[in-house]
């Protein structure tokens, strides 16, 4: 029993790890975590975080969350992009907050569903990709333009009377096809992993 405990807390430590070192090269390495579309920059990497919570558990999933919020707040300190991705991707509220907040939403959603319909795990696990990736998408915009709304719709041309519905599009384009990446890979990779996480335990 000893042993086993012992095996499942290191394969736990270790896919941490994993997971830890993907959003570490999807955050610094160009092009392999972001669209570079600025001054948002949509991403892919929330879907890391997302099989982080469905895999594991949703306190790994946070954790997960917060090694992403804090390697942005790091890499827009050391490579801005732009003066306003300084500004932007600083503040822990929105770098930092709202992807703690995927892992926190999607583990809550997961294990709802899995109540609610146990026979059909595909579908709450899709079903679960969807609230994490909104998540992150709709509280980084909110965010924004609770803290930064004139800067920012001044940054893009965007009367401050008419930033509410241009940040409307943002989650209805970049927000959609993200939910929808994540709604078909996180399942993927789910799977499997969380086959072999519970051989473990």
């Amino acid at each position: 029993m000893i042993n086993k405990t012992a095996e499942s807390k290191s394969f736990r430590i270790s896919l941490l790890g994993i997971l830890t070192s993907i959003i570490l090269i999807q955050t610094f390495v160009p092009f392999l975590g972001n669209i570079p579309i600025p001054p948002l920059n949509p991403t892919i990497i929330h879907i890391t975080v997302i099989i982080a919570a469905l895999t594991m558990s949703t306190k790994d999933g946070m954790i997960i969350g917060a090694v992403w919020g804090m390697a942005t707040m790091v890499r827009a300190y050391t490579m801005p992009a732009s003066p306003l991705s300084l500004l932007l991707w600083t503040h822990p509220l929105i770098a930092l907050f709202p992807r703690v907040l995927i892992g926190l939403f999607t583990g809550m959603t997961f294990r709802l569903l899995q109540k609610l319909m146990p026979q059909k795990e595909k579908l709450a696990l899709a079903s679960a990709s969807v609230v994490g990736s909104f998540t992150n998408t709709i509280f980084v915009l909110l965010f924004i333009y609770l803290l930064f709304g004139d800067t920012y719709a001044q940054a893009v041309g965007v009367d401050v009377s008419n930033l509410v519905g241009a940040l409307a599009v943002v989650v209805g384009t970049n927000g959609v096809a993200e939910a929808v990446a994540a709604a078909i890979i996180a399942p993927l990779v789910t799977i499997p992993l969380r086959r072999i996480t519970y051989k473990s335990k």
